[in-house]
């Protein structure tokens, strides 16, 4: 049985929720780590090990996150804005 054509989306939207999930996602994941990773400067041991693991969650969660909203743009601006976010951070409390 084909799928419902009104909930699938354009091959536009669709390359760009991709694009956002994997390289959007990735890029948010390393600077909130880099965030992290600022204000924890007597644990970087613990926090490298533990960034392993839950970097790798993280994207996930980005990852499926991005496929849930509709609007390619949409997911790219708020990926982009998470990852000025942290870079500022990371960059004005080193």
């Amino acid at each position: 049985m084909p799928a419902n054509l009104k909930y699938l989306s354009s091959k536009g939207q669709r390359w760009l929720k991709v694009t956002a999930a994997i390289i959007g996602g990735y890029a948010v994941t390393v600077t909130f780590h880099n965030a992290v990773g600022v204000f924890l400067t007597n644990y970087k041991g613990a926090l490298i090990i533990t960034s392993a693991y839950f970097s790798f969650i993280l994207w996930a969660i980005l990852m499926v996150f991005a496929f849930m909203i509709k609007n390619g743009w949409k997911i790219w601006g708020i990926y982009l804005l998470l990852t000025i976010i942290f870079t500022c951070i990371t960059l004005t409390y080193r």
